[in-house]
C-alpha cells in the first residue's frame, strides 16, 4: 500500500487522484491522506510574506516521519532549495502553463483602464503592471471556486488564475470573459510533482514508471534558473523551457522584474531527453545572465 499525502483543496485532491490512478494502473494499491499546510491556514497575507514552502512544509514533515510514503504537489510550490532528505521522484506530463485573466461579462476595459485585479502572486502583479499601467492590485487568496465567487460579487474587476487549474477542475467559464496572458509563467507552472524520501530506492524505482521525461527535463531547467538567480515566490521571476524531441533541442526563456524594468534572458542547448545535466547547465547559464 502506497500512502499519498496531499492538501485538501479540490485541486490538490484532483492532483493526488491523478497520481493515484497512474499507480493503480501499474498494479499498486494506494490510499490518500489529507494534510493541512501553512498556506491553507493563513489566507490574509501574500504568499511572499508568509515564507518559503508554505504549501509543502507539513507534507515534508509527514514524509520524514513515515506518516506517508509520497506527497503530491504543484511543482511550482516546491522550493528550489529543499530538504536534502527528500527528492522529486516523478512529474506528470505538463498541463497548460498559461495564466488566465478572467472578468465578468458585463465589464469592459482596456489596457489604460483603472481596474482592480485580484492576485496573490508577486510575479503576476509585477508583470501585469507593464500591461495594465493604471491597474491596482488587491490580495486574492482561497481556492478557485472562492476566487471566482469573489469576482462575481464585484470585489475585483478581474482576477488571474492558472489555466491548468481551471482545466483540471473542469470549471465552466461561460459566465465570464477570459483570455490567456502573454507573460512568462512561474517556473514549473502546470506540473504535478510526486515527492518521496531520497533513500527510499524501492519507491523511487516505482515512481520512475510514472515519470514524464520531457516534463522532468523542462522543469529541471526552469527551476535551476530560478535557483541560480536566487529566490522563490518572493522574486517576480518567470521561466519557460520547451524541449523539441525531433530536433533534440531544449530552449529556455526567463525574465525578472528589477527596479520596475523587465530583464530577460534566453538560450538553448542540444540534448537527449534523459540528459538532465544539460538542463541544469542551461538553467544555470540563463540564471546567471539574469543576475548579471
Amino acid at each position: 500500500m502506497i500512502r499519498i499525502g496531499t492538501r485538501g483543496s479540490k485541486l490538490a485532491l484532483y492532483q493526488a487522484n491523478k497520481v493515484s490512478e497512474k499507480l493503480k494502473n501499474i498494479g499498486y494499491d494506494v490510499e490518500i491522506k489529507i494534510i493541512k499546510t501553512t498556506g491553507d491556514k493563513i489566507l490574509d497575507k501574500k504568499l511572499s510574506d508568509i515564507g518559503i514552502g508554505v504549501f509543502t512544509k507539513e507534507l515534508d514533515l509527514a514524509l520524514l516521519n513515515n506518516e506517508i510514503d509520497i506527497a503530491v504537489h504543484s511543482l511550482k510550490d516546491i522550493p528550489t532549495v529543499w530538504n536534502e532528505n527528500l527528492i522529486i521522484g516523478a512529474v506528470l506530463e505538463r498541463d497548460s502553463y498559461y495564466d488566465l485573466l478572467i472578468w465578468n461579462k458585463d465589464k469592459d476595459f482596456d489596457e489604460d483602464s483603472e481596474i482592480v485585479i485580484g492576485t496573490s502572486s508577486l510575479r503576476r502583479r509585477s508583470f501585469l503592471k507593464f500591461i495594465f499601467k493604471n491597474a491596482k492590485f488587491k490580495l486574492l487568496r482561497g481556492n478557485v471556486d472562492t476566487r471566482l465567487r469573489k469576482l462575481k460579487e464585484g470585489l475585483y474587476d478581474a482576477i488571474v488564475l492558472s489555466e491548468a487549474g481551471i482545466i483540471r477542475l473542469g470549471i465552466d467559464l461561460s459566465d465570464f470573459k477570459y483570455k490567456r496572458l502573454n507573460i512568462l509563467p512561474a517556473p514549473a507552472q502546470g506540473i504535478i510533482a510526486v515527492a518521496c524520501k531520497k533513500d527510499d530506492k524501492n519507491l523511487r524505482k516505482i515512481l520512475e514508471k510514472i515519470n514524464d521525461e520531457k516534463t522532468y527535463l523542462e522543469s529541471t531547467c526552469e527551476r535551476t534558473a530560478l535557483n541560480e538567480f536566487g529566490g522563490g515566490c518572493s522574486v517576480p521571476m518567470g521561466a519557460l523551457a520547451i524541449y523539441d524531441e525531433k530536433d533534440e533541442l531544449l530552449k529556455l526563456d526567463a525574465g525578472v522584474i528589477i527596479n520596475d524594468k523587465i530583464k530577460k534572458a534566453c538560450g538553448e542547448i542540444k540534448c537527449k531527453v534523459k540528459d538532465i545535466n544539460k538542463a541544469v547547465e542551461l538553467g544555470k547559464k540563463i540564471g546567471k545572465k539574469l543576475k548579471e
